[in-house]
């Protein structure tokens, strides 16, 4: 003989509240029943607890009650959301449950809407692959926000290394100025000492021939001297002015003039050849900061 395994129809929630306000077993009868949310993962929520004691509500309006409560919590969820109805028999521990399930906002129905588990039929199917959609969504969600997080990660890296390399540059620009402020002022130093040397030796000779009351170097050299300073600060209108004054002639201006250019010419031939010289202590410096 053949026996043939006949399936369980699937219990309603209205069923199964008719069956807990009814079950003699509890030895008590019904006095609340609460709805609680089954997160992913661990742990649970409440959604809503109603006191049955009293009631007068008939089963269909209880179902339809907590069919709406679930619906409500979980309409803005995405895929399945897994609820458990609690009954309670005078105490504090639920003392029967029921669980059922909601997609997007709506009721699923076993047969009919086979959301939560995949049968080998069309339905079964098309749940699966909406499933399969929904994994490799949040899989595609996840692998895009690892991918955004390890770019801000190294843009973040980028702009540290930048600044530093930045600050790095600014001090080397700082210390090349300073290098070279510190060369430019030795090398107007030397060229005022060198001034101030090439003015003593011209002076010199006047200057001892005064004191010795002797003709130690010659007058026309110590004149060359005293006319060369006379000629770097002498200036056009000067010469006007002594013209005026009539310590000299137009023709004697003039020539006074052009010998003064010369000597002004020649004085800054000096002066540039001086400055393309490095300082007397440079070399002890380079080698030192070597």
């Amino acid at each position: 003989m053949s026996s043939t395994k006949t399936r369980k129809s699937r219990i309603s929630i209205e069923d199964w509240i008719k069956d807990a306000l009814g079950d003699p077993d509890k030895g008590a009868p019904c006095s609340g029943i609460a709805l609680v949310h089954l997160k992913q993962g661990v742990g649970t929520e409440e959604v809503h607890t109603k006191q049955i004691t009293g009631t007068t509500e008939s089963v269909a309006q209880l179902a339809e009650f907590f069919q709406n409560k679930a619906c409500y919590f979980a309409q803005d969820m995405t895929g399945v959301q897994s609820f458990k109805l609690l009954a309670f028999y005078g105490g504090t521990e639920p003392r029967a449950s029921h669980t059922f399930t909601v997609f997007e906002g709506d009721m699923t129905g076993g047969e009919q809407i086979p959301w939560s588990k995949h049968e080998p039929t069309p339905q079964g199917l098309l749940a699966q692959l909406m499933k399969h959609n929904e994994f490799l969504s949040q899989d595609n969600r996840q692998a895009t926000q690892g991918m955004l997080s390890m770019l801000m990660g190294a843009f973040v890296e980028h702009g540290k290394e930048k600044a530093e390399m930045h600050g790095i540059l600014r001090d080397v620009l700082l210390n090349l100025r300073k290098e070279e402020h510190t060369m430019r002022m030795e090398q107007l130093r030397y060229q005022r000492e060198t001034e101030e040397r090439a003015a003593l030796g011209r002076l010199a000779p006047s200057f001892v021939n005064y004191l010795t009351g002797k003709e130690i170097i010659t007058e026309s050299h110590a004149d060359s001297q005293l006319i060369e300073g006379f000629a770097l600060k002498a200036e056009p209108q000067h010469l006007q002015m002594m013209v005026g004054m009539g310590l000299v002639t137009q023709e004697q201006a003039m020539l006074l003039a052009n010998r003064f250019t010369k000597i002004k010419e020649e004085h800054a031939k000096r002066q540039q050849a001086l400055a393309a010289v490095p300082p007397e202590d440079s070399n002890a410096q380079t080698k030192q900061s070597a």
